[in-house]
C-alpha cells in the first residue's frame, strides 16, 4: 500500500516493518508505526491540512477481519474505530 499526501509526503506500508514515510528531497524513509500487529494496511487517507489526522483500513489475515483506525499524530499511534 502506497499513499502520496497532498504535501508530497509518501506513505507506504511494508509487511514486517509497518507504516513508513518519506518526504522530498531525498526520500529518506522513516518508520512511523508498527501498531497493527499481524494485520496489514489496505487503505490510508491523510488529511490535507497539517492537523496530523489519518485514517487506515487494516486486514488481519488470521481472523479474516477488517478494521478502521484513526490517528491524530501523523500515524505514530492509532485508535480502533471498529471493524468486522
Amino acid at each position: 500500500m502506497v499513499h502520496v499526501a497532498a504535501s508530497g509526503t509518501v506513505y507506504a506500508f511494508i509487511v514486517g516493518t509497518g507504516l513508513v514515510r518519506a518526504s522530498e528531497p531525498g526520500l529518506g524513509w522513516q518508520t512511523i508505526s508498527n501498531g497493527f500487529g499481524k494485520a496489514f494496511l489496505l487503505h490510508l487517507a491523510v488529511a490535507q491540512s497539517d492537523s496530523g489526522a489519518a485514517f487506515a483500513v487494516a486486514f488481519d489475515p488470521e481472523s479474516r477481519t477488517q478494521s478502521l483506525h484513526a490517528s491524530r499524530d501523523g500515524g505514530r499511534s492509532w485508535s480502533s474505530l471498529g471493524g468486522k
